[in-house]
């Protein structure tokens, strides 16, 4: 019977040694969310400079909160596509 981390070894090999660039493109980007107990915003990966992290992360749950994912001691994150997380940190027109 072979370990769970004996696979996951042999699956990262192959996977680095047959990948495209173009699927390596389109890898999902994790962006880490802390909170404080107040269930605010400490830190955010790839907020835009014109949004605090609030709004960064309320903006990131409007439009892709299928994408969160809950840890424990207060985090999370977001998995996306390059292309979605582009979509997502542009600029608004008003």
């Amino acid at each position: 019977m072979q370990s769970n981390l004996a696979y996951a070894i042999e699956a990262d090999e192959v996977s680095a040694g047959g990948e495209s660039s173009a699927s390596a493109q389109n890898a999902p980007i994790l962006l880490h969310v802390r909170f404080r107990p107040d269930t605010t915003v400490l830190k955010i990966d790839y907020c835009p400079s014109d949004l605090t992290p609030e709004e960064w992360f309320k903006r990131l749950c409007a439009r892709a909160g299928g994408k969160f994912a809950t840890r424990a001691g207060g985090r999370g994150f977001f998995r996306l596509t390059p292309a979605e997380l582009e979509a997502l940190a542009a600029p608004r027109a008003h």
